[in-house]
């Protein structure tokens, strides 16, 4: 929906509501008893009310309808995430389900962060899916009940993503960095491995979690650890405190492979 659109209709609203109320205070002054007074008095507070009250509904309306164009739109953007480069394995639409969530709570505090969503078993979540956006990991679901999932963000210490960088090749596990909400780090990168600044970081496809080719974020310094390896600062694209809408990801042969897996 266009800024031009919105203002207008605004325009039109807003006229609509000041000309109901001076055809009101028209009548007021034209009123001599009390009583009549008292009565367009009493109009004037109805009309008043009744106006703004409907374009406080046509507003929320148009919200709604914007929000779930943008929801629509995230949606779309993540089915059809591909990648043409080679050994970059593209988002399946078969092997992941994905369903729209509002977040109807989220808390930053200390080292453990979380999110609430407005669905839950009932609409088929289960823990340990994973929780997206077209531009960012979330957190992955830990608790569910009938209607809402209670989720770890990834802002919390002890989660990590496997990401990639497509250059290289090279992949290795992601972390916040525990100091603020736009920082992560890739740890143990064999030293020999050279990844410049400004490149770009994607989910990798060796995650159970999340889909492959989501892309996170771009690389900044790199340093050496103690152990001879080096950590890559990151800099991620999604802001988590601006967040309302995202995704629950769910992979469709999840028992078979865990299965395998035991």
């Amino acid at each position: 929906m266009s800024a031009g659109s919105t203002n207008t209709r605004r325009h039109w609203i807003n006229a609509a509501a000041f000309i109901a109320m001076e055809v009101a205070a028209l009548a007021l002054i034209g009123a001599n008893t009390k009583i009549q007074r008292s009565w367009m008095g009493g109009m004037v507070h109805t009309v008043t009310a009744f106006v703004w009250g409907g374009v406080e509904k046509v507003e929320r309306y148009f919200h709604l309808r914007a929000e779930n164009d943008l929801l629509a739109e995230q949606n779309l953007s993540l089915m059809r995430m591909r990648s043409t480069e080679a050994g970059v394995h593209p988002v399946s639409t078969e092997e992941w389900t994905f369903l729209p969530a509002e977040i109807v709570k989220h808390q930053f505090k200390g080292d453990h962060s979380y999110y609430l969503l407005d669905k839950g078993s009932d609409d088929g979540v289960r823990s340990t899916s994973g929780v997206i956006t077209p531009r960012g990991v979330v957190g992955v679901v830990e608790a569910v009940t009938s209607h809402y999932s209670y989720v770890r963000s990834f802002f919390s210490v002890g989660m990590t993503v496997s990401v990639r960088e497509d250059s290289t090749g090279v992949t290795g596990p992601m972390s916040w960095d525990g100091k603020g909400r736009s920082g992560a780090c890739i740890h143990s990168i064999p030293h020999h491995i050279v990844i410049p600044p400004g490149r770009e970081i994607r989910t990798s496809p060796y995650s159970g979690l999340f889909p492959s080719d989501i892309p996170l974020g771009i690389t900044g310094e790199s340093r050496f650890s103690k152990d001879g390896t080096q950590t890559i600062e990151v800099s991620l694209y999604e802001d988590p405190t601006r967040l309302r809408y995202v995704m629950i990801a769910d992979r469709a042969w999840r028992e078979e492979i865990e299965q395998l897996e035991r």
